[in-house]
């Protein structure tokens, strides 16, 4: 297991000096690795959310892939840390702009087993996206009444 320490180590170096690519290289070496000399899928998992959340700096779009495919494993594989996963990919999306899914993964988090320190936070977290997305509702009812002529406050509600 000091390998995998050593090359979580090197690669969030290689983040912090913002050698984005090589430390994206030396995750996905940890998340093989892990795979590998570890029977314990734990170790995997947390090798996976190594990776997610410095895609989630650096690439949405490959954090979203990722975690998505995390998502579709983690029932078989390790369904304790689900709450995490479901967490990170709520960030992602809100991340992405996606309030509406954002909101979504948040509640889930909220109705899986209680963790008083991620509760804080997701619920944090869902204030944030709902006022948000508030701030969004101008846009969408502009965006409604140039597709139907008039919006109205139902449609505005089911979004």
């Amino acid at each position: 297991m000091g390998y995998l320490y050593i090359l979580k180590r090197l690669a969030y170096v290689c983040f912090c000096n913002k050698k984005y690519a090589e430390s994206e290289k030396y995750f996905r070496i940890g998340v093989d690795m892990a795979e590998v000399i570890t029977s314990n899928p734990a170790n995997v998992f947390n090798a996976k959310m190594n990776l997610l959340v410095m895609l989630t700096h650096t690439d949405l779009e490959k954090a979203n892939e990722m975690g998505g495919r995390m998502l579709t494993d983690i029932d078989e594989i390790l369904p304790t840390h689900s709450k995490d996963l479901h967490f990170m990919l709520g960030n992602i999306h809100f991340l992405s702009g996606d309030f509406v899914k954002a909101k979504t993964l948040y509640r889930q988090t909220l109705k899986m087993s209680p963790r008083p320190a991620l509760e804080s936070q997701t619920l944090n977290n869902l204030a944030f996206c709902s006022f948000m997305h508030l701030l969004d509702l101008p846009k969408l009812k502009k965006e409604l009444e140039g597709q139907t002529g008039e919006a109205t406050s139902q449609d505005l509600f089911e979004i």
